[in-house]
């Protein structure tokens, strides 16, 4: 004969079943849909949004971060359905030649979810504070080699940015170095996050980064005040998006789901 005890279980577990086959069914039944391309889109608006997203349309992205220009590469390969950039269309376009995109499909539109402001960072050491336009082309062109050039410490410069593709990167090169190539000592990081890192790991670093991705990572960097250079963070689709897709940028340009980015 069952104890009060093992009567007690039973009807907790009982319970407790049909919630858990509710959740394991709704994790079977989500509908994956791949985005591949900027690390900054991944961190600004899908990561903050995801399980929300998720909630309201039955949809997940499966995000690759592997920068703009190889997002949209994948895109016209018809490997993905949708590619993450931050950059004008334009821009993502040069970007995907540049990783090495032979042919551009007809009928690409940019969906625009957010417009990012980039902003300069440093190591928080660093006691620089404020940089003009002529005093970042020249760190990051290397013209500029030494902190004590723009009134910092003696103390070598490393510029740290995106790989060619990036998305960012590609930003900086046309609105901000106007032609000049980054400086032949540069680092080149295949993401935000690790360009995040490496800047505050290293005293003379410098980077760029959107203004949401440099908010995620408050107190372990610092932003310098410098000219406003912006940029649109979005998504690409060839034509028209699909049915799932639809879905996805009519949550992600909803009131709700701004509420939700970083910015």
């Amino acid at each position: 004969m069952l104890s009060a005890l093992q009567l007690k279980l039973g009807k907790r577990l009982a319970s407790a079943l049909p919630a858990a086959l509710f959740l394991a069914l709704s994790t079977a039944q989500a509908q994956v849909v791949e985005v591949a391309g900027s690390s900054t889109v991944a961190k600004s608006i899908v990561e903050p949004s995801q399980a929300k997203l998720r909630e309201a349309t039955g949809i997940e992205l499966k995000m690759l971060s592997v920068g703009t220009g190889k997002g949209m590469q994948m895109l016209f390969d018809g490997k993905v359905k949708v590619a993450a950039v931050s950059a004008s269309l334009d821009e993502a376009v040069d970007d995907a030649k540049k990783a090495g995109a032979s042919a551009t499909p007809a009928g690409l539109k940019l969906h625009t979810l957010l417009t990012d402001q980039l902003v300069p960072i440093v190591h928080n050491d660093n006691p620089v504070k404020e940089l003009s336009r002529e005093q970042l082309r020249g760190l990051l062109s290397g013209k500029l080699q030494n902190w004590k050039e723009v009134g910092g410490p003696d103390l070598a410069v490393l510029v740290v940015t995106g790989a060619p593709g990036s998305g960012t990167r590609g930003v900086i090169e046309k609105q901000l170095l106007a032609g000049q190539a980054f400086a032949s000592t540069a680092k080149e990081l295949r993401t935000s996050a690790a360009e995040l890192s490496e800047v505050a790991r290293e005293k003379g670093a410098i980077g760029y980064v959107g203004s949401g991705t440099a908010e995620s990572a408050k107190g372990k960097i610092k932003e310098i005040k410098a000219p406003t250079l912006s940029r649109p963070l979005g998504l690409v689709t060839v034509g028209e998006p699909s049915p799932e897709v639809r879905k996805v940028l009519d949550y992600l340009q909803s009131t709700e789901a701004k509420k939700q980015f970083l910015q």
